[in-house]
């Protein structure tokens, strides 16, 4: 039977206290805060870095499948797993796929995974569910939305809970709707939505998967649920008369919001942190319909946990200060950014493999680890001589300087955001000029502990450019 094999999520640095946005909006508080991407950050991005953090020390070249979850690609017609594969350095012959349009997408994409592992036709498989949807400003939902994402590996061998069961339930009721010419969600009646969508389908769905398994509600260690809002979370335990404050996995609404496709992903990675063996967890996903999947975890549990970093991005944070910020962040102003002339996209197709997975050079004359990839050494210039070597993404501050001339990002041409350029020395090494995210200027220092964070770099002709930066080790 397939089951989960590892598991890691990402939620991004910054946080925006709802007080703030209240304060604008005039929408009472709903209290704590919600994570909020950086201006350089999308759900491609975050996908890379879950997907980082699920594999660790897990071989890529062992993958055979990777299925992308999402409502809020940045693409509308690219397969953005294909992306997110190169950059995680997955084999060229990994088989892809971009699975949208629901919030419901990543348990979905979980029983694709798992059909494909049982079937023989894959091995290991990753699934990957992130969002950074976009509210409409001052609407209900700039408060209920969180940015995040998490990553589960499907497989057969050294599993840390098997998957046991799954059940779906399909309904088209009205609820939240985008189309392709809409730039935020809609929803036509959230009490309609409530009543007769996620009251229904999710105790149905769940009813249903322990039926189908064979157990009571009183069986489940824990329950890693996705709902529209914090109150439905209320209603649903009454539904299915389960308890609370033991059963029903923190929803984390006062510390990140609720993430969407991911969400019930990211709970079940925090449960399966805590559980112990032979305890059972039900993931369920709600959207259009509802489909849910039970796992029991095996002694492996205990070996596999500390080793994501899920705990550290939800506990590390950086807190906007004001609604302007926040609306920078989102590019709520619209505003027109300049293109790099001198990018060119057949170039970065060309150097993917030193753009994406970041791959540098050793010499093998005089043994120099150095990027980016060149015929000569920049040492010895021994010429054609060299191995490629993937880099190491942690390292420390060698140097660093602030450039208020020509900035990054939002408003960046009058000095308001100014560039960090670093030289970072990495753990193995290798010595790279880069560029500086997720910081305060009076921070940065020589020796400084960091991490390389795939970014959205720059954008030229609307083509999106994905690289490395840096950010404050997290």
């Amino acid at each position: 039977m397939a089951g989960i094999v590892s598991y890691g999520a990402y939620v991004p640095m910054w946080r925006i206290d709802r007080s703030k946005l209240s304060e604008i909006t005039g929408i009472p508080s709903l209290g704590g805060e919600r994570s909020v991407t950086s201006w350089d950050e999308d759900s491609i991005s975050m996908a890379v870095e879950a997907g980082l953090d699920c594999l660790g020390e897990i071989d890529p070249k062992e993958i055979d499948g990777l299925y992308f979850a999402t409502v809020s690609s940045p693409l509308k017609e690219k397969q953005a797993s294909s992306i997110i594969a190169s950059a995680l350095d997955l084999r060229e012959n990994v088989f892809t796929g971009d699975i949208t349009t629901s919030t419901k997408a990543g348990v979905t994409a979980v029983k694709i995974a798992i059909d494909a592992v049982n079937s023989g036709n894959a091995s290991k498989v990753l699934v990957i569910a992130s969002e950074s949807r976009l509210a409409e400003p001052k609407s209900f939902f700039e408060q209920i939305y969180g940015d995040g994402a998490t990553a589960l590996l499907i497989g057969k061998d050294n599993i840390v809970a098997e998957i046991e069961g799954f059940n779906s339930i399909n309904n088209a009721i009205p609820g939240v709707w985008r189309r392709e010419t809409d730039v935020y969600p809609k929803v036509y009646e959230p009490k309609l939505d409530n009543l007769y969508g996620f009251l229904k389908d999710v105790p149905e769905t769940v009813s249903g998967l322990l039926k189908k398994c064979n157990i009571e509600a009183k069986d489940i260690s824990k329950i890693a649920l996705y709902a529209p809002d914090p109150r439905a979370y209320m209603r649903f335990g009454k539904a299915l008369n389960i308890d609370l404050m033991t059963q029903l996995e923190n929803p984390l609404f006062e510390k990140i919001g609720m993430t969407g496709t991911p969400h019930c992903l990211l709970l079940l990675a925090l449960a399966l942190e805590k559980a112990k063996p032979d305890q059972r967890i039900v993931c369920i996903g709600y959207g259009d319909g509802c489909d849910a999947f039970l796992v029991k975890t095996t002694d492996k549990i205990l070996s596999i946990k500390g080793k994501s970093k899920i705990n550290a991005y939800i506990s590390s944070k950086r807190m906007l200060p004001t609604y302007g910020r926040f609306a920078d962040f989102k590019d709520l102003w619209k505003i027109e950014r300049s293109e790099n002339a001198r990018a060119s996209v057949v170039k970065y197709w060309r150097d993917r493999k030193g753009a994406l997975p970041l791959y540098g050079m050793r010499c093998k004359k005089c043994n120099t680890l150095q990027y980016p990839i060149k015929r000569c050494c920049i040492i010895c210039s021994e010429k054609d001589n060299f191995e490629e070597v993937k880099l190491s993404r942690n390292g420390k501050v060698f140097s660093y300087t602030h450039d208020y001339l020509l900035g990054y990002g939002i408003i960046a041409s009058n000095g308001l955001n100014p560039a960090t350029r670093v030289i970072v020395d990495l753990d193995d090494g290798c010595r790279l000029f880069m560029e500086m995210s997720d910081h305060e200027l009076d921070e940065v220092d020589v020796g400084m502990d960091i991490n390389l964070t795939f970014r959205l770099f720059h954008q030229k002709s609307g083509f999106p450019f994905y690289y490395w930066r840096v950010r404050p080790a997290r």
